[in-house]
C-alpha cells in the first residue's frame, strides 16, 4: 500500500468519524485518487473531469471526460485485464473524450478512457461506486450520498 493511499484512507476515516459525511465532488475525487498510481491524477472541473497522466513528474497526457456523454450504467467499470477503472461513452455519443498528448500538441477524440488503479476485490467495487457517484454529481445537482462507497 503506498503512502499516498494510506494518507488518503486515514483522512477519509477521520472525516467520517468527525461528522456525518456527505460525499461531495472533492471527497469523491480524493477517494478515487487514493487508488491511482503516482502517474495519474483525477481532477474535477466545472463541466468535466480531467485526468492527467505523468511521466518523470511531468504531465504527458490529459483526458477530458464530459459526464453527460458517459454511459453511467454500463460504461463505468473496473477492468481486471487492464487493472484500470474505465469510463466509456454512450454508443450513440460516439467519441467524446478529448485526449491531449502534450508532447505532440495533438488532441484526439476517443470513446473511452482508463485509469490505472491499485485495488482488490471490494475496494474495486467501491471505486466503481465512487466513480459512478462522481458522474451523478455532475448530472444531478441535487444528488446526495450519505453512505460510504464500500456500502455499494
Amino acid at each position: 500500500m503506498t503512502i499516498r493511499m494510506i494518507l488518503t484512507t486515514l483522512s477519509l476515516l477521520l472525516t467520517t468519524i468527525a461528522m456525518s459525511q456527505t460525499y461531495d465532488r472533492q471527497y469523491t475525487v480524493d477517494f478515487i485518487n487514493g487508488f491511482t498510481s503516482e502517474e495519474c491524477e483525477v481532477f474535477f472541473e466545472k463541466k468535466n473531469l480531467r485526468i492527467e497522466y505523468y511521466a518523470h513528474g511531468e504531465a504527458v497526457r490529459i483526458d477530458y471526460i464530459f459526464p453527460e456523454t458517459i454511459d453511467y450504467e454500463e460504461g463505468v467499470y473496473y477492468s481486471t485485464e487492464e487493472n484500470a477503472l474505465v469510463y466509456s461513452c454512450y454508443k450513440k455519443a460516439g467519441k467524446q473524450i478529448e485526449r491531449e498528448i502534450i508532447k505532440h500538441g495533438s488532441k484526439l477524440l476517443y470513446d473511452r478512457s482508463n485509469i490505472k488503479v491499485n485495488c482488490e476485490g471490494g475496494d474495486c467495487d467501491a471505486l466503481v461506486t465512487a466513480s459512478k457517484h462522481l458522474i451523478q454529481l455532475y448530472l444531478d445537482k441535487d444528488f446526495e450520498r450519505t453512505t460510504p462507497f464500500e456500502e455499494n
